[in-house]
């Protein structure tokens, strides 16, 4: 199964994070500090999106330079960005959707993937090619947690793990972190293009802590 595929390092490390930074990075000479910003409030996990022109070099310097952050690459709708990602260091990918010919290719090349699944058809068809770690996207549009609970109860037998994301912040997060099939969530608020183009380093780290805060004390709680 492709979750198999996942080092135990690399989920481990995604667990304990709890907290997926969402970066779009514009700028290649932001994307160091605004890891070090992330890592200084505790998140050690990031999804750098496929969205500029500076998205691979930033992963590849993230890669080289700042081995302790798990680097996701999110974004990944074509199949021949998946050689891209992993060669430039990724350590695993995620998408909007479901595109078999994206998750086959992941497997070819042994990148841990999560597929984008919103509904219990996409679902079925990312679990027919063995993903059992999947994002749940947009969440909160679709309905947030009272829906993934929802589409999920089915399926309870089979231990899915789920990373939400889209349309979460700081108030929506605990009901999130309540939900043991829940592994990590993804947040864009976290470290959004207007505080990464300002260097509001101080600001990013504050709102990884906090988040990180809230994250522990809902999974302390199950």
């Amino acid at each position: 199964m492709l979750e198999t595929m996942f080092d135990p390092a690399i989920l481990k490390s995604v667990i304990q994070s709890g907290i997926i930074a969402v970066l779009e990075i514009e700028m290649i000479d932001d994307a160091i500090p605004v890891v070090d910003a992330l890592l200084t409030g505790g998140i050690t996990a990031i999804e750098l999106t496929l969205r500029t022109s500076t998205a691979v070099s930033s992963i590849e310097a993230i890669a080289k330079q700042r081995p302790e952050m798990t680097i996701g690459v999110g974004t990944v709708i074509f199949s021949d960005q998946v050689a891209k990602i992993s060669q430039a260091g990724a350590h695993f990918g995620v998408s909007p959707g479901f595109n078999p010919s994206v998750v086959d290719e992941a497997m070819r090349l042994k990148l841990p993937f999560a597929p984008g699944i919103a509904t219990p058809s996409e679902l079925e068809s990312a679990l027919s090619k063995g993903c059992k770690l999947l994002k749940f996207f947009p969440a909160e549009p679709f309905g947030g947690v009272t829906y993934l609970k929802s589409m999920n109860a089915p399926y309870s037998y089979l231990g899915l793990s789920y990373i939400p994301l889209g349309g979460i912040n700081g108030e929506k997060l605990p009901a999130y972190a309540a939900m043991k099939e829940v592994i990590a969530i993804g947040g864009s608020w976290i470290a959004p293009k207007h505080l990464i183009k300002e260097h509001s380093w101080d600001e990013i780290s504050t709102r990884a802590a906090d988040a990180r805060q809230i994250w522990i004390a809902g999974k302390q709680a199950l």
